[in-house]
């Protein structure tokens, strides 16, 4: 059974290096991210990939974009190790100058008299860049894919409707985070969901909501008191849930010609909260992710022997 953690809960479960990340990540590059507007006609391209992802009505008030990590295959890692080698040795080409005129500096300071160094301390030796303290974003963090609030396809019985173009990989939800500017949001650091997205499918992910709005239009139509804080929320029940697609939905009589296939949802492990946002975990989705304490429980996963 799944119990909502306050985000202090979970800050103190997470373990300290996925707290500590990298801000100011690059936003993937324009051209292999693209989103499908609102038209009166859609043609889409059958060699690219599609995903469609919703919104309740209630989650689309708070207007937030909606965040996917999409995890690096081989050809990625290797062009990521390969550009953080350069930067690497950049760094530390102009570290080998920087330590240079410091062992220089530093023996002039330790030939001066005792009375001479008053007010002029000891000049600190240059940190030497390595591969742990280098200022490179993390691989995972140049796959971060924004969809919404913009350009939204579809709205309609009570959904927000978006399509991207994407590249085909696998898709791990990060949350409805903004990172453009200021970081701000809810990471589902602590337990999410993820899928394939498949060369030249078009696949439907499914649909978020925001619990908080939600319930509280839920309880204003249905007479009893309206919840004032997430902490209001049913102890089952955190911030964020997921619908899981269902094959054969029509998301859009545009897209009748096209076949649309349902995400094959399973559990992701802990995601490093990247910009030190707040952080929560999905609400249990059955027979997909469920939780014991602070434990993601894969429900798909295959018993072991």
């Amino acid at each position: 059974m799944s119990k909502r953690l306050l985000p202090a809960a979970l800050f103190a479960a997470l373990p300290a290096v996925l707290i500590a990340g990298t801000p100011g990540a690059a936003l993937p590059v324009p051209g292999d991210y693209k989103a499908i507007g609102d038209t009166k006609t859609v043609a889409l391209d059958p060699a690219r990939s599609y995903l469609i992802v919703q919104t309740s009505s209630a989650s689309s008030m708070y207007s937030f974009p909606i965040a996917f990590i999409r995890r690096p295959d081989k050809a990625d890692i290797d062009d990521y190790l390969a550009r953080r080698k350069a930067a690497l040795d950049k760094a530390h080409a102009k570290w080998t100058g920087k330590h240079a005129s410091w062992v220089k500096q530093a023996a002039d300071w330790d030939k001066l008299p005792k009375q001479d160094r008053a007010g002029q301390p000891r000049p600190a030796e240059p940190v030497e860049p390595t591969d742990l303290n280098l200022a490179f974003p993390a691989i995972e963090q140049e796959g971060i894919v924004i969809i919404g609030p913009f350009n939204r396809f579809a709205k309609a019985n009570g959904r927000s409707t978006f399509l991207h173009a994407v590249p085909p990989g696998r898709y791990a939800f990060y949350g409805p985070i903004n990172i453009a500017a200021a970081a701000f949001g809810t990471c589902m650091c602590m337990g999410s969901i993820e899928f394939e997205v498949k060369p030249g499918q078009i696949v439907n992910g499914g649909m978020m909501t925001i619990n908080f709005m939600a319930e509280r239009a839920k309880a204003k139509a249905e007479g009893r008191p309206v919840p004032k804080t997430e902490t209001d929320l049913p102890p089952d029940m955190n911030t964020i849930s997921w619908e899981v697609p269902v094959a054969g939905y029509a998301v859009d009589p545009r897209l009748s010609a096209y076949t649309i296939v349902p995400a094959e949802l399973h559990a992701t492990g802990r995601i490093p909260n990247y910009y030190g946002l707040m952080i929560d975990r999905l609400t249990a989705i059955p027979g997909v992710l469920d939780y014991d304490r602070d434990r993601i429980i894969d429900v798909k996963a295959k018993p072991a022997g």
